[in-house]
């Protein structure tokens, strides 16, 4: 050990300064390190090398520059068996992880090589099937293997290839994208993987000149409005615009009604279970806590969420969704499944909620179900034809095909009829989360504006700028900044204890631990409240 120490600095300066000779440098002095490592920490291989050192053979050199010789010959020997096949094929096939890591890095490669998708996953879907027959016909076959440890492939590496794509390219766990595309040839196979070597000769020199992440995460980033299918009827409308004065009108109702509502929740206290409970950032009480203040159980107040509050305002939404497709939901389904399958069923996106529903039920069908969707849109067979295919490996005729068609399409439509009442859901949840944050948010803020305002700057300084409690105590230095900060979240604590008393008649003396929390989260946010 002490010896491979005495090398290593040596070493890792010879590797940064020869790496420097290559395209690539940052990526090339990191191979390189990892290709000498294990020469250096190989004892065999190391006193092997060593045994050979003879300062006088070696016109005298010393044993380090002995050494750097000879780790520029491992590299050198490295470089001189590899070929471009090393690139896309170098892949241990006993790993699973190891495998999919290669595969992901490949799909990036071509997506920064400008290849767009169908062409992406079929590309990836070839890939899978020719690397096992590469290595077993060119790397581990002795009777093919020559000096040039990754050789040029040949023709019939890429018929094999070709022949297992298009056998199974109607498997289950095939994707769409390659069901929908026609047989391949091997001179397409071969065309597509020297893309993929093209796109991961230039893969490494993107990542190594390109420090703007943000702008590629940005470029791709799905959709993160779960409406947006809804919005594209002919008449568009801002839908959740809408539905947010919609339920801001239901929860008016709804408090104005609650003395007349059945419910073993006593009157008085009935309005501070949503402001008090409901799950969000600045909650003050959990269901638990409020039923035991008010001696009832927790089922009680679980119902009285679900029954009061949730299920008016899914009625009511409910109701838009209708006014805004101008149909049922189950028409509005059968017509976006029919879309789907004629106009996008070759290049699905899951960044689509809706669509990303829909092909985790696709894969879900039954093998004969899932093929004839795949004849039918991707390879655009009509009936008889499909029926014609089955009928040579003897498995159904024209009528059942229909039958088979039809069933797929209502399993399909019962998959978006589900997805659109989960979004249903979700947005109920989280306009209730949004608004009683809001409420609790709006008391704290006005307790703030009550401080005084060399607190306030404080405060707006410790949270909203965010300079260390150290470097204020220099900006204020007659003050003692720790103690000040903390009496400022006592006054708001107070503040808000004495909201929900006055509100609603509640004590929460005996959480004051738990409201300061709350302070102290809603003094975290305050870097993003206009004051």
């Amino acid at each position: 050990m002490h010896l491979v120490a005495y090398f290593d600095l040596a070493r890792c300066h010879f590797v940064q300064q020869f790496s420097r000779k290559f395209p690539f440098p940052t990526a090339t002095c990191i191979k390189f390190f990892d290709l000498t490592s294990d020469f250096l920490y190989n004892r065999e291989k190391l006193n092997k090398c060593i045994k050979r050192y003879n300062s006088q053979d070696a016109s005298g050199a010393n044993l380090k520059t002995y050494l750097q010789g000879a780790l520029r010959n491992i590299i050198l020997d490295q470089i001189n068996c590899e070929s471009p096949w090393h690139l896309l094929c170098d892949v241990d096939l006993s790993s699973r992880r190891k495998f999919n890591n290669e595969q992901q890095k490949l799909r990036e490669a071509l997506l920064r090589h400008g290849i767009i998708e169908p062409n992406i996953t079929q590309y990836i879907f070839a890939w899978q099937y020719f690397v096992p027959i590469y290595k077993n016909n060119k790397v581990h076959n002795p009777n093919t293997r020559n000096g040039r440890r990754w050789p040029e492939p040949e023709l019939p590496d890429f018929e094999e290839t070709a022949r297992d794509y298009n056998s199974n390219r109607f498997q289950p766990d095939a994707p769409l994208q390659v069901s929908s595309s026609p047989e391949v040839t091997p001179e397409m196979i071969k065309k597509w993987m020297n893309i993929c070597i093209e796109a991961l000769q230039h893969y490494p020199r993107l990542v190594e000149i390109s420090r703007d992440a943000d702008t590629y995460e940005k470029h791709y980033e799905p959709s993160v409005n779960p409406w947006e299918p809804l919005e594209l009827e002919e008449n568009p409308v801002d839908f959740l615009q809408q539905a947010d004065l919609v339920f801001g009108e239901e929860i008016q109702r709804i408090n104005n009604s609650l003395e007349k509502i059945r419910s073993k929740i006593p009157q008085g206290v009935r309005k501070a279970v949503m402001p008090l409970c409901y799950p969000h950032e600045f909650s003050l009480l959990v269901q638990e806590q409020f039923a035991s203040k008010v001696g009832i159980n927790q089922g009680t107040v679980a119902r009285y969420i679900s029954n009061i509050y949730k299920t008016p305002l899914l009625s009511k939404l409910e109701t838009l969704i209708t006014e805004t497709l101008k149909t049922t939901p189950q028409v509005w389904a059968q017509r976006y499944v029919e879309k789907f399958l004629e106009e996008r069923f070759s290049n699905p996106s899951r960044s689509d909620l809706i669509e990303g529903a829909l092909i985790d039920s696709i894969e879900t069908l039954d093998n004969s179900k899932q093929t004839i969707l795949r004849l039918r849109y991707g390879q655009r067979m009509n009936v008889e034809e499909i029926a014609d295919y089955f009928m040579r490996v003897k498995i159904a005729e024209s009528a059942e095909v229909t039958q088979e068609l039809s069933a797929a399409k209502n399993e399909l439509q019962e998959a978006v009829i589900t997805q659109l009442n989960n979004l249903k859901l979700d947005c109920v949840h989280s306009w209730l989360k949004r608004y009683y944050q809001e409420l609790v948010h709006i008391q704290v803020l006005e307790a703030f504006k009550k401080l005084e305002v060399s607190l306030q700057e404080l405060i707006q300084m410790r949270y909203c700028q965010r300079i260390a409690e150290q470097q204020l105590a220099i900006f204020r230095p007659n003050w003692n900044v720790k103690q000040a900060i903390s009496n400022a979240k006592e006054q708001l604590q107070i503040s808000l204890i004495q909201w929900v008393y006055d509100a609603f008649g509640l004590s929460l003396d005996t959480e004051k631990e738990q409201v300061s929390e709350v302070v102290e989260v809603w003094l975290k946010t305050l870097y993003s409240v206009e004051l």
